[in-house]
């Protein structure tokens, strides 16, 4: 299967579609649901938001809101890594990043550390609804924490979400591999 296909399928998916969450942002609230998805899968369909595939020799992806010539980026933009394509945690990395393409349609401005949060937690989110464990991921990961955030909010309790809100945002800020971006603000452009 083609890899855009493989996308919108990952982004149409119940275990997506299902993924709905709030939180108080450092700035303002910040909010994702199935629209964001279908957005971003619309835009896809659309050739709006294109995809590159073995950007990267690791497991990774990226969305790329804006041209960043020195990089050689392209806006409007999903890079894929030398991925594990079949998986569910591949899946869960695609969630996370149609976030940033979400925001970036939306022409929202959030600060980074809150973006990257709704990331984490919408790919945990993922997870959980597609039946992965938590101890998919590696023990200290931004994602276990953030899968933590999502237990707290199907529990419905402020106090654990709060918490390990406060403890994503803390892991985020450390992370040398954020630390040229996740201080400033994040400016969709659409």
């Amino acid at each position: 299967m083609p890899v855009k296909d493989q996308i919108l399928q990952i982004l149409r998916s119940s275990e997506t579609h299902r993924v709905n969450f709030s939180f108080q942002g450092t700035a303002g609230r910040v909010s994702v649901d199935a629209t964001s998805f279908q957005r971003v899968a619309n835009a896809i369909d659309r050739g709006d938001i294109h995809i590159v595939e073995n950007r990267f020799t690791t497991d990774i992806a990226m969305y790329s809101a804006r041209n960043n010539p020195s990089d050689r980026f392209d806006a409007n933009t999903l890079y894929l890594g030398r991925n594990l394509r079949f998986s569910r945690l591949f899946n869960a990395l695609i969630v996370h990043e149609s976030v940033h393409a979400s925001f970036d349609l939306t022409r929202s401005s959030l600060p980074w550390v809150d973006n990257e949060a709704a990331g984490y937690i919408a790919q945990a989110y993922y997870a959980r609804n597609s039946g992965l464990p938590r101890m998919a991921y590696e023990f200290g990961s931004h994602a276990i924490v953030a899968y933590s955030i999502v237990e707290g909010m199907r529990a419905h309790s402020d106090s654990d979400i709060s918490f390990f809100l406060d403890a994503l945002r803390t892991s985020l800020n450390a992370d040398p591999m954020y630390h040229s971006y996740i201080g400033g603000q994040f400016d969709g452009d659409g």
